[in-house]
């Protein structure tokens, strides 16, 4: 009598490589796919790596980064390897040195561009803002840095806190704007400098150096600044113009 086979018999406990190997398959496909549509730049990879890292130091900043052919590493410094800049503020603290004024104007570095610093009683009386006849020789050598460059100029007026009202000025607002206007008249009108190139602006008390705190500090802060304005800066400035202009000749053509 032929004995009966147990349920279970039969069974393929072999089942689970066809699985398993069906899986691989499936994945190697997968990743030859990928690696078929995109070409992986080793070399990029380290570089944002590297920025990742030095970012978490906070030694850098990273800008956002779309894809990694736009990464960028930029230092905190704004003008590092800004050669043009550099240069422009090696050529007019040379030009200042070559006529000994080096304690009469003083060389100040900011984003916007080089400022050439210069104490109120260099060019003016106290609470006046009638140029000195005799230290014009100050502005002959700051005609001859702005004839040398094309940069855009800024004449700005700075007072202390110390309150101003007389006859003339009824407050350090007026008095900062005046002596800047007339620096520039100085160099449009008696110099033929193109009047397309300069701004004032008067600031009165509110833009100080240091503190006004002390008679000394408050000597600092009655000064006018002559702006060279970094020729990056102007160029943004120049295309925010434009898109006013721009604007407001849409509206125009619009409300007509």
């Amino acid at each position: 009598m032929p004995r009966r086979k147990k349920k279970g018999d039969d069974v393929n406990t072999n089942g689970w490589m066809d699985t398993y190997a069906d899986t691989i398959t499936l994945l190697l496909t997968f990743f030859i796919l990928l690696y078929s549509i995109s070409a992986v730049d080793s070399e990029k990879l380290k570089q944002l790596n590297h920025a990742l890292k030095s970012s978490l130091k906070g030694t850098t900043e990273v800008s956002e980064v779309k894809d990694i052919k736009d990464l960028e590493v930029k230092t905190k410094d704004p003008k590092s390897g800004n050669t043009e800049y550099e240069d422009l503020a090696k050529k007019l603290n040379n030009t200042i040195e070559k006529n000994g004024l080096t304690k009469v104007i003083k060389l100040r570095k900011e984003d916007r561009g080089i400022v050439l610093q210069l104490d109120e009683t260099i060019l003016f009386e106290p609470g006046k803002a009638d140029l000195k006849e005799n230290n014009k020789e100050v502005l002959e050598t700051i005609t001859t840095i702005i004839n040398e460059h094309d940069n855009d100029v800024l004449i700005e007026g700075h007072t202390d806190n110390v309150p101003m009202n007389n006859k003339e000025f009824a407050s350090n607002w007026e008095l900062s704007a005046a002596r800047a206007l007339s620096a520039v008249t100085y160099f449009v009108h008696d110099k033929q400098i193109d009047p397309m190139r300069f701004s004032v602006k008067g600031y009165g008390e509110y833009k100080p150096l240091v503190p006004n705190d002390t008679p000394e500090n408050r000597a600092i802060n009655r000064r006018i600044d002559i702006l060279m304005v970094e020729q990056k800066v102007k160029g943004d400035k120049g295309n925010k113009d434009t898109q006013a202009n721009q604007k407001q000749s849409n509206q125009t053509k619009i409300e007509r």
